[in-house]
């Protein structure tokens, strides 16, 4: 862990670069462009006869300090309590669902044809494991998307999620200006799909440096929506394995996930980071210094959303050479 090389991340400069200003995706404008041979949904209903509103949403206070989930310790509860453990289910994991923005994981068994519905605010989806697959409004065939995948759906579009492989689909889904809700639909064999709809596989994800003089060797990072330098934004990021960032902050809060890899988020004088695996979840607060790690052995990939601008500011006596990594970084 001492050998560990520490790499300054610029976050505020790097994702800049490449950066096209847009309108955020939640208001039908994303900066990555998707096909449109598919819809993205939340696969909210898949499988499941739930009623207009989940059953099982429930209000998640917002930490005031980092959190740290890890994927074992996820609390799973049915979306649709008449469903119970045979449809979605679904670990809240930030905001009140029923009322506001939020965020939370989806489990989606193998095999599962989904079924058509709508939701009233657009949100974005972020595949963890498994491959899912959406088909919009007109559709009857759609590929799947496997994990690091990205895709956005308008609010009000018709949609159906559906896993049909032989592995359970977990996504990362958050709604960044509406609740939550959930209403049947039909599929219209004449309808077609939402020109808003975007998605993104991790083959198609345009990478950038976030720190140029490292170039490739370094921290890369591919934005999906928005604008970090001005806003709110979405952004996956690639960690060389070993990796150990400086003591930094930044004005807004954001969430992360973990898709590969082993990472850590932790305060400064935290001795005993905990190890996120795929599956995890962390939030780290605005304005609090913390340190950004990713375990040797394997590169860490992971999905950032940002609920402001995204900037950084180093903290005080932050080692900002090379050499050893903080001590228990992983």
């Amino acid at each position: 862990m001492r050998n560990f090389k520490v790499i300054v991340i610029a976050l505020s400069l790097a994702l800049a670069v490449g950066c096209k200003k847009k309108k955020d995706a939640d208001t039908g404008t994303n900066t990555a462009s998707g096909s449109s041979d598919m819809a993205g949904s939340n696969m909210a209903g898949s499988g499941s006869d739930m009623a207009a509103t989940p059953d099982a949403a429930v209000a998640v206070e917002p930490p005031k300090a980092i959190v740290n989930t890890m994927a074992a310790d996820l609390k799973w509860v049915p979306l649709d309590e008449k469903a119970g453990d045979k449809g979605p289910m679904v670990s809240w994991l930030y905001g009140d669902a029923m009322k506001e923005p939020n965020g939370f994981f989806l489990k989606v068994g193998a095999a599962n044809k989904g079924m058509w519905h709508t939701h009233s605010a657009g949100y974005h989806g972020v595949v963890v494991s498994g491959a899912p697959n959406h088909l919009q409004d007109g559709e009857t065939k759609a590929k799947p998307l496997p994990a690091g995948s990205y895709w956005f759906e308008p609010g009000g579009a018709a949609h159906n999620s559906q896993c049909l492989g032989k592995e359970p689909c977990v996504v990362f889904v958050h709604f960044t200006e509406g609740k939550f809700d959930f209403a049947p639909a039909e599929m219209k064999k004449d309808g077609k799909p939402d020109p808003t709809y975007v998605e993104k596989r991790e083959k198609d994800l345009k990478w950038s440096a976030l720190v140029p003089e490292a170039g490739d060797k370094g921290p890369m990072v591919a934005v999906v929506w928005g604008d970090p330098a001005s806003g709110p934004s979405g952004a996956f990021i690639k960690s060389p394995a070993g990796m150990v960032s400086p003591a930094h902050s930044h004005s807004a809060d954001y969430h992360g996930v973990v898709i590969k890899g082993t990472l850590m988020n932790y305060a400064a004088d935290d001795k005993a980071p905990k190890e996120m695996g795929p599956g995890s979840y962390w939030m780290q607060p605005g304005g609090g210094n913390h340190i950004t790690a990713c375990k040797a052995g394997s590169e860490c990939l992971s999905y950032v959303y940002s609920v402001g601008k995204f900037d950084m500011a180093m903290a005080p006596g932050a080692d900002m050479g090379g050499g050893a990594g903080s001590a228990g970084a992983g």
